[in-house]
């Protein structure tokens, strides 16, 4: 070999690890310590970038070449051109398994990619993109109808439209392997939509068809369209934003326990306020839904916090209440109203409301929350910019009893200028450090004799559901598996 080539090979080696030691750096999707199963992944088989340029894509593409064990990889942002660059006609990388592209900006070219080589052998395929006209939907339905390991594909922000649509449908009723399908951030047809539950009651290897951020021209009929797949088990396996005309059927399907355990609502202030009364009654009444979202599709308005208060207080299975409809100004009550019905339950472990800028009356109401609630993990009321040392203060008194949240917004970004943003971050922090301490005194196994502090930090968060996530994440196994884990360490300490 002569020096020129062996210098070449060199250099290139250096370019490629590089490269790895960097996708080792940035983790945002991979290698969380409190991740769900699926995500998670033993150091250096999973890289992720924040962006890939043409001249890193030469680099990313010698890298999936030359790497046997490399099984997942995430790029958030990357050039149509380095996207070719690196993918295209690839046959090596066996070992991938998942891909995740969060943002390929095609400008004005179509996504006109045959994808083949590298993306056959894919378990999970994550694809954003803006510019997936007719044309480009029709090759990914070539690649959907073909494949037989894909098991979960998502396509955001295009489709080629409703045309583009049905041949992703019309592939999707030929592949008997993918279990969950997401189509986001695009606008369709109510005849779409239909098409999709028509498709469910053809292919029963689906086990979710996700296109509740998938924005729909409603027409009068399609409710009752609808409602002729009630009886085939379609809503169970069927995720979509719930409008006030779906409202009823959504209401008998929750009775029925017959639809997708994660419910996404969009009503207004119009809306038949003893329909909306029936479908609060039916979700508090229910064992099987476990998280409530509403569509910010209005302000929030009085029967809706009602309402979601009612169904917080007598609830004990829901996990989850996302309300995206913004309180006016004034309108704080609202707020207050449902944050002192969340001290009495037992169950959800995410809330999201919003104020536009906190009041003496919502930090009073969410400090005495925090105070009592050892249940809750994540908790944001307030994405205004900035927030006051008086305000704050208050929070911070039932902040420093409370050992189970370790997310808070009470503003966004807030100046560590003022007095008492670097406590309820240090805090906060001091809570992820519970939960680490406590998941690793599960793992092992351990005493109180030999680990002080892990005995210590599982006693004050043994109730949260932060913990299940991550001695899930340390152990592999399922959630139930993970809570007998933690059961048996607390009878440890409790015998």
């Amino acid at each position: 070999m002569s020096k020129e080539v062996e210098s070449d090979r060199n250099c290139q080696d250096v370019e490629v690890n590089e490269l790895f030691k960097k996708g080792l750096e940035y983790n945002v999707l991979f290698n969380n310590p409190a991740c769900p199963g699926s995500v998670c992944s033993p150091p250096k088989s999973a890289l992720e970038y924040w962006e890939i340029s043409e001249k890193d894509a030469v680099v990313l593409r010698r890298l999936l070449s030359t790497s046997p064990s490399l099984r997942k990889l995430c790029v958030w942002n990357m050039p149509f051109s380095a996207f070719k660059i690196a993918f295209e006609d690839l046959e090596e990388c066996s070992s991938l398994e998942e891909l995740h592209l969060r943002a390929i900006e095609c400008g004005e070219q179509d996504f006109g990619v045959k994808l083949c080589g590298v993306f056959s052998n894919l378990s999970l395929l994550d694809l954003h993109c803006g510019n997936v006209e007719t044309a480009a939907a029709s090759n990914i339905a070539t690649y959907l109808r073909g494949n037989k390991k894909l098991k979960e594909f998502s396509l955001w922000y295009s489709c080629g439209g409703d045309e583009g649509a049905a041949a992703l449908i019309e592939a999707l009723k030929l592949n008997d392997t993918l279990k969950r399908f997401t189509l986001a951030q695009v606008k369709l047809s109510s005849e779409t939509m239909i098409a999709f539950a028509e498709l469910l009651t053809v292919n029963s290897t689906l086990e979710c068809v996700d296109i509740f951020d998938a924005c729909f021209v409603e027409d009068d009929e399609t409710a009752a369209s609808l409602e002729k797949y009630c009886n085939a088990g379609v809503f169970k396996r069927f995720r979509i934003v719930w409008t006030e005309k779906l409202l009823p059927l959504l209401t008998r399907l929750v009775r029925e326990k017959a639809c997708w355990p994660e419910l996404s609502v969009s009503v207004t202030a119009s809306v038949n306020r003893d329909v909306l009364r029936e479908f609060f009654d039916a979700v508090a009444s229910d064992t099987s839904v476990t998280m409530l979202h509403f569509y910010p599709s209005d302000d929030a308005f009085d029967e809706l916090a009602d309402g979601i208060a009612s169904v917080v207080k007598r609830t004990t299975t829901l996990k989850r209440v996302q309300n995206l409809m913004f309180v006016k100004t004034g309108n704080e009550y609202q707020l207050v109203k449902v944050l002192d019905a969340l001290k009495e339950n037992r169950s959800v472990t995410s809330f999201d409301m919003f104020v536009d800028v906190l009041t003496p009356g919502v930090a009073t109401s969410l400090s005495e929350l925090l105070a009592v609630n050892d249940v809750l993990n994540e908790v944001a009321v307030c994405q205004y910019w900035g927030i006051t040392a008086d305000i704050l203060g208050t929070i911070l008194r039932g902040l420093r009893k409370n050992y189970v949240v370790t997310k808070l917004m009470v503003s966004w970004d807030p100046d560590d200028d003022v007095e008492g943003v670097p406590e309820m971050e240090e805090l906060l922090k001091r809570n992820v450090h519970l939960h680490e301490k406590a998941a690793e005194f599960v793992r092992a196994g351990g005493d109180a004799e030999s680990d002080a502090e892990g005995a210590d930090a599982l006693k004050k968060v043994r109730t949260s559901a932060n913990l299940v996530e991550r001695v899930r994440g340390l152990t592999g196994k399922t959630s139930e598996a993970a809570r007998e884990l933690i059961q048996a360490a607390v009878s440890r300490l409790s015998g």
